[in-house]
């Protein structure tokens, strides 16, 4: 596990903005010019030069309209951009009131996964745009810190190197490499030769009333290692203390279980365990989401984090998964497969 005491905000992104509207590439380049984590950006009107720049460029970052540039075409690029390219963050930069207008359409079959996307809204009021591109950006930085590999920090090293005697170098850039200095080094040598001492501890936030669930679940995380940490004692609502037991832990586990059903026939789950998630999403904790069948509400923004889905008889295979991926969080190696490639999110169909 990379060194708690390396904010991920300090990662630098290079950022590659695809966009038909030409206004609307502008506005976007404006304001990540004035965020001094943006090493670079790169702006393309169409998805096919964008194809061309991603080795080129290398981007960490992509902000993409999937409505302007055709919503079949784009989401065929964004899904198989994914997949080549995993460590990559995407953020829908749209008009989210057209998206709902759509949501048929928008969130249909593979494009669900829309729905947990990092997103911007292109009518975010002026005077809000920056402070709602700074959150996006903050959210991009801390899913890179998860999602970088060791080649990719190496790229990352390198870019900044040759910027830093470039004319291309933007003004804040200059501020950006002597504020960093030698933390991209510093996370590559932690990457490669720090491991946590002692056991990694697991909160696992669940619906009380899941008992033959959690004791299996428990029982089998206690087995790989795993220290459990839950938040009965502290009652059914996200009190100071659960917060502290999140915050405390090194990583995350959501049993998202059927609570409420909805007019469409689906479920929502527990307000307060999306409550939790949110606060181990704010706290930077790699995160499992294991979500049972009908369960369409998960709240938030969790970019690709590992969503396993689970039937009435495959609940056994969906915790093994999880356990599995909670283990590649814990710096083995596999520190890089944070988060869900886009082949789809691991399932455990009902049988």
């Amino acid at each position: 596990m990379p060194n708690r005491d390396l904010a991920p905000s300090e990662i630098p992104l290079k950022v590659l903005v695809i966009d038909a509207d030409e206004f609307a590439r502008a506005l976007l380049r404006q304001g990540l010019g004035r965020e001094r984590c943006v090493l670079n950006v790169l702006l393309v009107d169409s998805l096919e030069e964008a194809i061309k720049q991603i080795p080129r460029f290398d981007p960490n970052a992509i902000f993409v309209d999937p409505l302007n540039l055709g919503l079949e075409a784009a989401s065929q690029f964004i899904f198989k951009a994914r997949h080549h390219w995993p460590e990559i963050t995407f953020v829908l930069f749209t008009d989210l009131a057209v998206a709902e207008e759509q949501r048929a359409d928008f969130y249909r079959g593979e494009r669900k996964r829309f729905s947990h996307y990092f997103k911007l809204d292109k009518r975010t009021p002026a005077n809000a745009f920056q402070e709602e591109l700074r959150a996006v950006v903050s959210a991009c930085q801390e899913d890179s810190m998860w999602r970088m590999s060791e080649g990719s920090l190496n790229r990352l090293i390198e870019t900044a190197k040759h910027l830093a005697g470039s004319a291309e170098m933007p003004a804040n850039g200059v501020r950006l490499l002597t504020e960093v200095g030698g933390f991209l080094s510093q996370l590559q040598k932690q990457r490669r030769d720090q491991r946590p001492d002692g056991p990694l501890s697991v909160f696992v936030s669940y619906r009380f009333a899941e008992e033959d669930y959690i004791g299996g679940l428990n029982l089998l995380l206690e087995q790989h290692g795993f220290v459990v940490v839950t938040g009965k004692s502290a009652n059914t609502f996200v009190s100071r203390a659960v917060l502290d037991r999140i915050k405390a832990c090194d990583l995350f586990l959501c049993l998202m279980t059927r609570d409420k059903e909805k007019t469409d026939g689906t479920f929502a789950t527990s307000p307060w365990l999306l409550e939790e998630k949110g606060a181990a999403l704010a706290f930077g904790k790699p995160i499992v989401m294991m979500v049972e069948e009908g369960v369409t509400d998960f709240g938030g923004l969790q970019g690709d984090w590992q969503r396993i889905h689970f039937g009435p008889k495959g609940f056994l295979s969906a915790a093994i998964q999880a356990v599995q991926q909670l283990k590649s969080y814990s710096g083995s190696g596999q520190l890089e497969s944070a988060g869900t490639p886009d082949a789809g999110p691991a399932t455990s169909a009902p049988q």
